[in-house]
């Protein structure tokens, strides 16, 4: 089938859909960072997997769009005129058909979202605050907020889709927001107190230890899960076991997705009820749309929604676990043995007074398991070594035992 979108917007098409299948990527990237570092049932998790499938009901619907853009609009119309002052209208944009339910998917993925957020929330303020509560809560809560938080939306789903709400305007609009309105709310006012601790802690110069995640004996993370060695998988790319995949940045890190996430509901909300002041026959237009600037305009509404795929791992994906992970996985061995080199150069020159000098095996393999005596230091990983000479300054006569390596060239 021909695509039916006015040609003055194929390339507004096709960079939209580049940029989603981007962000798509990136919400799978992601998603197998948290499944390798065995946190599935993190709100990391949670998140990404939601955020994934609205992304995926986005591009569908491009793809739908570009197709058959000039009937959707066409149906899009009838369905207003026959339904106009329909409160679904509100929210759907008078979407028919395979659109619809692609509107629904997404808008059951964003509520997800909003109570993963708030659950969240209150698990990092118990954290904080070093709430006492009994091991079964401990144990079952989060797991409890997450089933809760896919369910309950779609409960909500059905009932908008299928119920007879729909006969009452304010209460299908207050059915239709109340997840994301009640979560904005109560996130907020914990993430107020959370910074409150936060800066109390920085006036009285008191320690700030977000345990959120840590690793216990039994595990990694916050699922107490195992973490061990895979078969088959190098000991350099392997995830590091008893490590979570939080940093000490985690509540700038919930600040700003928390921020981002609350700006995206308001947008959504301040759209619906801007439609409802207009539901009415007399702004029903004489035909429809059929413009190129309308169709532009339909376009660029597909972007925001993938964005979150890339803004979550920007936000989630780069902590330090993650980043070593990433590091050891793509990065050539003999690049990383360059750079852990100069990085060991560089901090024993800072940590000495002395003299250094540099190590290089003669024969060209690698030097290493370097020993020294007399107190001196050889760093080195590769064909590199720094040794930190005290005292006096001058050269001392270091005993060098070598396993396996050929006879040291000294370099000043």
């Amino acid at each position: 089938m021909v695509a039916q979108l006015p040609p003055e917007v194929a390339g507004v098409a096709v960079g939209v859909l580049v940029y989603s299948l981007v962000c798509l990527a990136s919400g799978f990237f992601l998603l197998w960072l948290v499944w390798i570092h065995d946190e599935r049932r993190s709100y990391v998790a949670l998140l990404a997997s939601m955020m994934t499938l609205h992304t995926v009901a986005s591009i569908a619907q491009q793809i739908h769009t570009i197709v058959r853009w000039r009937d959707i609009k066409i149906e899009q119309y009838a369905n207003l005129v026959a339904n106009v002052g329909n409160p679904e209208l509100n929210i759907t944009g008078a979407s028919t058909g395979l659109d619809l339910v692609l509107f629904y998917i997404q808008y059951y993925a964003y509520n997800v979202e909003s109570m993963a957020v708030f659950f969240w929330a209150v698990g990092l303020a118990k954290s904080i605050f070093q709430l006492r509560i009994t091991k079964m809560y401990h144990l079952h809560a989060s797991l409890f907020a997450q089933g809760f938080a896919t369910v309950v939306p779609a409960v909500q789903m059905l009932l908008l889709r299928y119920s007879d709400i729909n006969k009452s305007t304010i209460g299908f609009m207050v059915l239709a927001s109340a997840i994301m309105a009640a979560c904005f709310a109560g996130g907020a006012l914990l993430l107020l107190g959370i910074l409150a601790c936060y800066i109390h802690s920085r006036i009285t110069l008191a320690s700030w230890n977000v345990r959120y995640g840590q690793a216990t004996s039994g595990g990694s993370g916050t699922n107490g899960s195992h973490s061990g060695t895979r078969p088959g998988t190098s000991s350099a790319v392997q995830p590091a076991r008893m490590r979570t995949i939080y940093d000490r940045w985690l509540v700038l890190r919930f600040t700003v997705a928390f921020a981002a996430l609350s700006l995206f509901q308001v947008i959504i909300i301040n759209f619906q009820l801007r439609a409802a002041a207009t539901n009415k026959r007399a702004n029903v237009p004489p035909q429809p749309d059929l413009s190129v600037d309308r169709a532009r305009g339909d376009l660029a509404l597909f972007a925001p929604a993938p964005t979150a795929d890339l803004f979550a791992f920007i936000v989630f994906g780069t902590t330090r676990t993650f980043r070593e992970y990433m590091w050891n996985l793509f990065v050539p061995r003999s690049v990383r043995e360059k750079v852990e080199v100069r990085r060991k150069r560089k901090r024993a020159v800072e940590a000495s007074g002395g003299e250094v000098e540099v190590l290089h095996d003669a024969t060209g393999s690698a030097a290493r398991d370097l020993e020294v005596g007399n107190g001196g230091v050889v760093i080195g990983l590769g064909v590199t070594g720094v040794r930190r000479e005290e005292g006096d300054g001058k050269s001392d006569e270091w005993p060098i035992l070598k396993r396996g390596v050929g006879e040291m060239v000294r370099e000043r």
